[in-house]
């Protein structure tokens, strides 16, 4: 097996020992991007050079015995949102074409310091405002699994990377669901953590109030390993919180842990009725079936309803026009024409809707936190349908035939999440009848990263065959 299918946990060892060579993997990396660039299009920039550089010095350092962790020498990407100093910083647009930062994001530094290996900036939805990464000026993303069809977004470029192993792991960032998307499209893990427990610093904004950070991966403990070396406070993010953070794969060694006898799970069939595609329904029901046979209790909930959807939309498309304002009055013409249209209808919001719609969301978390006083952990599908065609003019949103690049059909059980501001991790949990990856979604508590991780853990390694099975890329 290439190497670039292997699962950090898998190479972290190898480096250590120096059976592995941070260079020869980095190299490997560069080949397997050269290779698989011309169909799925992940890459926006690669960074050839530096990431040979930064690989001969994590090489140096292991030699010396000065091994930083299981980052160190792993290659990785990054979503083309997070600013990389002296690496061009495009946001998927026209609108930044020449944008060479002067400083990096803080979780880029946060890279740095852990010893991974930088390769390049993903493709992405432009400005991150879209869930198919169907990009105007670069292209679109190509799915792995069927390079004819959307990988979601807006971190596709970062979903498709680690899927078809052009980079080790991702950062990408999720303010309806754009990590857990393209997760679930694409059959990798992608976790959106608490609001505040990664700093936003650096990062160029969606939406202030309900853009997350995160790690997308190859596995649940990939995704922990990442997470561990992100979390923390950052006293220059104003969103920043002011909690500890944790090894979060302290918890994922050996056989799973945690007993899921009596773990108490909230579901709410009535929030997606009537929505689910057949083989999600089908899939999604399995994983029901599975938890209830470890001993796990069901609890059908009356909330969340309908009303959280539409009430996160009217944050996004205010707080989006708020940002592009200037920059709409100045260069309009540099937008792509459906992401220009959605961004010019935030001006139409009247202040009095924003400000209730907080006032909503304000509720909507007091009303979560009752429920976990009942419930450990929630659960849903990720997306209501498997991925679609590029171009695909319409998709089915129930009975409705709607346009997936301006509505929110792809959005409606990953915003929730975003909208609580709780975690949420999707993981792939089955494949449809045509091969393509299914993936659900697990809630925690606030700050309840540790229990996520370690029940998606035991549910991936109950299920192996759905990790081992590879796209044919």
């Amino acid at each position: 097996m290439s190497f670039m299918k292997k699962t950090i946990r898998e190479l972290a060892p190898l480096l250590q020992t120096k059976a592995l060579s941070p260079v020869e993997l980095a190299q490997e990396c560069l080949q397997r991007i050269e290779q698989t660039e011309p169909v799925i299009n992940a890459f926006i920039t690669v960074t050839a050079d530096r990431a040979l550089k930064a690989a001969a010095s994590a090489e140096t350092e292991i030699l010396r015995g000065r091994y930083r962790g299981p980052l160190h020498g792993i290659p990785y990407s990054a979503k083309d949102l997070y600013m990389t100093r002296g690496i061009p910083t495009t946001a998927g647009s026209a609108v930044l074409e020449g944008n060479f930062p002067a400083t990096n994001a803080a979780v880029i530094d946060s890279m740095e310091t852990a010893g991974a290996v930088l390769v390049g900036k993903n493709n992405l939805h432009e400005f991150a405002y879209g869930t198919t990464s169907e990009n105007d000026r670069f292209g679109p993303c190509r799915n792995p699994w069927n390079s004819g069809l959307v990988t979601g977004g807006s971190s596709g470029g970062s979903a498709a990377s680690v899927a078809v192993g052009s980079s080790a792991f991702s950062l990408g960032t999720d303010t309806g669901g754009s990590i857990r998307i393209p997760a679930s499209f694409c059959g990798v893990v992608g976790i959106k953590p608490t609001y505040g427990r990664v700093s936003k610093r650096g990062v160029i904004p969606l939406s202030w109030s309900m853009d997350h950070t995160g790690p997308i991966a190859r596995s649940v403990w990939d995704a922990a390993a990442v997470l561990t070396a992100m979390a923390g406070y950052d006293p220059d993010d104003v969103g920043s919180a002011a909690v500890p953070a944790e090894d979060y794969t302290a918890g994922l060694e050996g056989e799973p842990a945690l007993d899921l006898r009596g773990l108490k799970i909230g579901i709410c069939p009535h929030y997606y009725e009537g929505m689910l595609q057949p083989p999600v329904e089908q899939i999604f029901d399995g994983v029901l079936r599975w938890f209830e046979q470890q001993g796990a209790q069901l609890r059908e909930l009356s909330y969340p309803d309908r009303s959280a959807f539409a009430v996160s939309s009217v944050l996004t498309m205010s707080e989006a026009y708020t940002y592009h304002e200037r920059n709409l009055e100045n260069c309009g013409d540099k937008y792509g024409p459906s992401i220009r249209y959605r961004l010019e209808k935030g001006q139409y919001i009247p202040a009095s809707v924003y400000v209730n719609a907080q006032r909503l969301r304000q509720q909507d978390r007091q009303k979560w936190a009752e429920i976990y006083r009942e419930i450990d952990i929630f659960l849903s599908p990720t997306v209501v349908m498997p991925p679609f065609p590029i171009g695909a003019p319409t998709v089915m949103f129930g009975q409705e035939a709607v346009n997936p690049r301006v509505h929110p059909v792809l959005m409606l059980l990953t915003s929730l999440g975003d909208f609580n501001g709780h975690p949420v991790l999707s993981l792939p949990c089955g494949f449809t009848a045509d091969g393509l990856p299914i993936g659900f979604q697990i809630q925690g508590r606030p700050f309840g990263e540790a229990k996520v991780f370690q029940v998606a853990y035991a549910f991936e390694q109950a299920h192996p065959e759905i990790g081992e099975r590879k796209c044919d890329l």
